[in-house]
Order: C-alpha cells, then structure tokens, then sequence
C-alpha cells in the first residue's frame, strides 16, 4: 500500500498475490512512461525488511526489524517521496512471506514479515519519520534484489562487499556484478574441490545457455581461465559459442550483454546468500525488475518468462514492461495496469483480460489502450471512409473518393502470416476473373 507517493496520492494498493490468494510467482506491472511504474518498483524496494545490530548482552532491542527506506541519511531521498509541492504524510506498508516457494514443497519455514513507514512532511521538510515491523516467530531477512533500467555489467568487482543489491534500480551508474569473472570464480572453485563448486557452477552454465539464444547448451560456454600477462587473448576469459562463431563474453551484443549482467548476479547473489545448497538457484528470493523486455527480440521476450521460472523455481518475480508480447505470455498470471487519472496514478490490479488474446487485442485493449492496431495513416483513412459512408448526400466528389477508400480496405492485410495473406491475394483474384467471366 502506497500513499501520497511522487504520483500517488490516495491510497493504492499493489496485489502480489495469485487466485488462491498465494504470493504469485510472477506479476507483470504495465502503463505508460511516467505514470510511476519505477516508483511502484523503488517502493517495493525499500520496504524490504533488514535486521538492526543486537545490543550489547543484557539489552532488550525495540525495533528488531525496520524498512529499509528508513536508513536512508540523505532527508533529500525521504523528501523526494512526496508528491511534489505538498506537505502531509506519505504511507507506505508491505507484507512478505519469506522462505516461500512456488512448487508447493517449502523448504524453509515460512515467516510472515510486515513492514511500514510514515513520513510526515511540513513546510518543505521532514519533520518525523515513524518506521513499524511485526514478523512471526524469529526475525529474518528475505533476499530482496532489484535491477533498473540502466543495468549494466560491471568488470572484475567480486571483491567488492555483497551489498547493494538494490542500487541499480535507483542508480543508473551503479554496476551489477560481474558474469565473466563470476564464471571464472566458481571454475577455480570447482577445480579447488570446494564443496558445492562443481554443482553450482553446473547449475549456473545451464542456465545462462538456457536463457540466452542462438546457445547450443552449457558446453558452449568455455572458461579458459584467468587472462595472464604475455599470453594470447584467446588463452583466457570466458568465451561463447554461437553460430556466428566463438567470441569473448565481453563483446557479445548489446542484448546479450544486458541479460548476462542481471541474471547472472541473481545467481551470484543467490550463491553468496545460501552458500551451504549445492544448488542455489532453487531457493527463494524476490527480483524487481524495470523494464523486463528491455533489448530483447520479441521471440526472446516470448521465452524468458519460462526460463527464469525453470532456473529460478522459488524466486518471485515483480517486473514492468512496455511490450505487448510480454503482457501476452502473461495473461495467466498476475498482471496490473497505471493509470493516470486527473493527475493521480491509479493501480488496476487484476485487469480485464482473455488469455487467447491477439497481439493487436492486447494493444487496443485496457493493457495499452491504443485506439487502433493499425498505422495512423490507415486509422485516419478509416475515420474518412466512415464520414463518408454516413453522409445522406455526398457529392460526386465524395463518392468517388468513397469508392477509392473502399477498394483501399479490401486489399487492406487481413491474415496473420504473409504466406496466408499471399494465398487470399490469391482467392480474391481467382474471384474477381470469375465475376468477370460471369459478367461477360
């Protein structure tokens, strides 16, 4: 639940849920550029819960838990949740199950957590800022990822401490770790004997070749090891075989590059958060994802919903996306639509929607909202045809303008492919030779 909240003003209310009134496993969040999908994303972000240091022995700790929203030192940050040009009180609460799973076989204990905030915000400044948390039984902290849309790989940054596991969604600058040398890492690992190394970078193999197209399976990925001095380029790195020949990682396309760089720091995340599992991309986690579709071809679009589902059976995924092919593989999830409404974002969770949909359905319908799949051109030549087929006296003029627009949309494309579309160009001028023969 949000209020008050940059283009949020009463309270709206995100449901993660599916139609049994489970976490659903994933929730496709659409509408149009500023209505405050990324708001919605940074939200769910911050309200993650986080554990406060113990005291010292013998103290009692008031708040165990707190959002993450309220460590912020920057009053700036606070401020910027407002909505712009007013004072009173933004509200904000989440509730999370951690330990969750989506195949029905928990492994880990289910804890219910909850947590909120009031900022109270008075001539231009945050006067208090009053953070709540009740969890079940002991206090946890559930792994919270989120990725911007500006995510890009970083290079050579595993050493750097595992935080920061929101930042890109608020940073366009901040780095996602780094694949190439997470692949190098668990090489080295697995050749140590380290416990778990060997499994884990099986795991990680498969599903980056899964993921990524044109990857004819794990194999394909060759770790060389680390790139010494002297030695050729070809000796070390990770390379990748792809149809178009084998190339480093690192000058893979731009598409390649970007779905890399988030997935394979979920799993690098994932790996440091349950390091005792053989395999840790079975286990829960929540990802927040801007902008999902971002650089990916539509039959890419079309199959990453079910790839990361296989790779990742117990993550919850809670993505935006802008394509109609996105919201198409969709419909039988959970989906929710922003609307501006007189200046106000408004959720509509659980739209309208059939689940054999078209592509131009879902345009025009309350997904997206279109007036028309059709080119503008086409739409305004329609618009004409109609003005004039309702006039009681056209002119000469607009009836041979009518009869030049009628002959323009029967040979307006019908067909879903262009082979069908060639086989009714087909047909509609055996029609016309037969019409011709009749009339003669």
């Amino acid at each position: 639940m949000l209020e008050n909240v940059r283009s949020f003003g009463a309270p709206q209310c995100l449901d993660l849920l599916d139609e049994h009134g489970r976490p659903a496993q994933w929730t496709l969040i659409l509408g149009d550029n500023g209505v405050g999908k990324t708001t919605l994303l940074q939200c769910l972000a911050r309200m993650r819960p986080v554990l406060n240091e113990m005291p010292d022995e013998g103290h009692s700790l008031a708040q165990p838990v707190e959002p993450e929203l309220v460590r912020e030192e920057d009053n700036a940050i606070l401020k910027a949740l407002t909505r712009s040009g007013t004072d009173g009180t933004v509200r904000l609460s989440a509730d999370l199950v951690a330990g969750a799973t989506f195949d029905g076989a928990s492994r880990r204990k289910l804890r219910a957590i909850s947590t909120s905030v009031e900022i109270t915000r008075s001539k231009g400044r945050i006067r208090d800022v009053n953070p709540q948390a009740s969890f079940e039984g002991k206090a946890v902290e559930p792994l919270v990822l989120a990725y911007g849309a500006g995510r890009h790989r970083g290079a050579g940054n595993l050493e750097r401490a595992s935080d920061g596991a929101t930042d890109s969604l608020f940073d366009a600058a901040a780095e996602l770790f780094d694949p190439e040398e997470t692949l190098s890492r668990l090489d080295y690992l697995r050749l140590k004997k380290r416990p778990n190394a060997k499994e884990q970078l099986a795991s990680l193999k498969a599903m980056l070749a899964e993921i990524l197209p044109y990857i004819d399976g794990p194999d394909a990925i060759d770790i060389r090891g680390p790139r010494l001095p002297g030695s050729a380029d070809e000796d070390g790195g990770v390379w990748i075989r792809t149809p178009f020949g084998t190339v480093p990682m690192g000058s893979l396309s731009l598409g390649y590059q970007t779905v890399l760089a988030w997935t394979a720091d979920i799993a690098w995340r994932l790996l440091n958060h349950y390091p005792d599992c053989s395999n840790p991309l079975v286990e829960p986690a929540i990802v927040i994802v801007d902008e999902i579709d971002l650089h990916l071809h539509p039959q890419w679009q079309r199959a990453m919903r079910a790839h990361l589902t296989q790779h990742f059976p117990a993550v919850q995924f809670i993505a935006t996306a802008h394509s109609p092919l996105m919201a198409q593989d969709a419909l039988e999830t959970n989906l929710a639509v922003l609307h501006d409404d007189d200046g106000e974002a408004r959720i509509v969770s659980d739209p309208s929607v059939v689940k054999s949909w078209r592509l131009d359905q879902i345009l025009t319908s309350e997904l997206f909202g279109l007036p028309s799949a059709r080119p503008q051109p086409v739409e305004t030549m329609l618009l004409r045809r109609t003005e004039l087929t309702l006039k009681k006296k056209p002119t000469d003029a607009e009836r041979a303008e009518l009869a030049r627009l009628n002959a323009e949309v029967h040979g307006l494309p019908t067909a879903e492919r262009s082979e069908d579309e060639k086989a009714m160009d087909i047909i509609r001028r055996a029609a016309a030779l037969v019409e011709s023969g009749k009339a003669s």
